[in-house]
């Protein structure tokens, strides 16, 4: 594509992110000062248009850019949107909390990602299964019930209130808790879930009934089915894209479904800032959407992703560099928490 079509393209499509209204050929000319009169534009659109980068919506003349226009934009014309001061060090305070509970910063990162971009915002937290056990322990809620809490390396935590066996006290249950966890740290989540108990450990093979009622837990209830965080899903509602409730609906029923938004992350494994565009999410409740998505790590290993879902005519520069920002911050803040 040769320079003059890129500025027409570029100018374009950015004019339509802000506007939310067609783009015509005068509009161009008056507002852009690119030099070359408004029937060159038109017919340097109509290139464009051929070649599949500007469609031209049904009740209008002007011109809207299509995905594969908006692909052409973010991978080549688009520049870095810089980020001020003031939001950077909003973004850092946040991970700065006495807190360092891994859910109490995906839910802060779904909410400050949502109050930034003024989209909706997705957090995946760690998947239990992949994570590596650390320990549990037990804390007494009464008589003959205690809350059982088991913790992954990454600082992922589950809980649940079970029985406690008549012959031990909550002491010996703990001291107990404490040889398990011994025996188990660094285990997968997946392959403690299969692990047959060593029956030389004399203390854990006495009580293997109950480790075994633990570690069918892991496989029940420490699942995944709570892993979305979701902030700001009535955002959408701000853009007149959605002012057809059908659309609505369909964007808010993605956003509720955990297994459409895994398979986006599954069909897209790469690492780094990302945005996927209209058809290219691959969800047919999103056509009319584009999706940026940025993974954060504990570590070395990547083990969620922060998402926005926004219009096609989305603010991709400002988006992309927020996702980055949030993403290191996040990152960092777990590999201390």
């Amino acid at each position: 594509m040769d320079t003059r079509k890129r500025t027409i393209l570029q100018a374009l499509t950015e004019d339509y992110i802000n506007s939310a209204e067609p783009v015509g050929s005068r509009t161009l000319a008056k507002k852009y000062n690119l030099g070359i009169s408004p029937a060159t534009i038109r017919n340097e659109m109509a290139d464009l248009e051929e070649w599949g980068f500007l469609e031209q919506p049904h009740t209008s003349a002007g011109r809207v850019p299509s995905d594969k226009g908006y692909r052409f934009y973010v991978d080549e014309l688009m520049s870095k949107a810089p980020i001020g001061h003031e939001l950077l060090e909003r973004i850092r305070s946040t991970y700065q909390s006495r807190v360092r509970e891994l859910e109490w910063f995906i839910h802060q990162t779904a909410k400050l990602v949502s109050d930034i971009t003024g989209y909706p915002s997705i957090v995946l937290a760690p998947s239990w299964e992949q994570g590596i056990f650390s320990a549990l322990h037990f804390v007494g809620v009464g008589e003959d019930s205690a809350l059982l809490i088991i913790r992954t390396a990454d600082g992922f935590t589950q809980n649940k209130t079970v029985s406690i066996p008549k012959e031990l006290s909550l002491a010996q249950l703990n001291a107990l808790a404490q040889d398990f966890s011994r025996q188990f740290a660094g285990v997968s989540m997946r392959d403690l879930q299969n692990y047959i108990l060593d029956p030389l450990s004399t203390s854990l093979f006495e009580h293997a009934a109950l480790w075994q009622t633990v570690l069918g837990w892991f496989l029940t209830e420490g699942s995944d089915d709570e892993r979305m965080t979701v902030a700001g899903p009535l955002t959408i509602l701000n853009y007149p894209e959605f002012n057809d409730i059908n659309k609505v609906r369909r964007v808010l029923g993605f956003l509720e479904q955990d297994k459409a938004v895994e398979q986006i992350v599954h069909s897209h494994p790469a690492d780094g800032v990302m945005a996927l565009i209209g058809s290219e999410t691959s969800i047919e409740d999103i056509q009319d959407c584009s999706v940026v998505t940025a993974s954060y790590r504990v570590g070395q290993t990547v083990v969620g992703r922060v998402m926005v879902v926004g219009p096609r005519r989305m603010q991709y520069a400002y988006v992309m560099t927020v996702l980055e920002v949030v993403s290191d911050e996040l990152s960092q803040a777990l590999k201390w928490a």
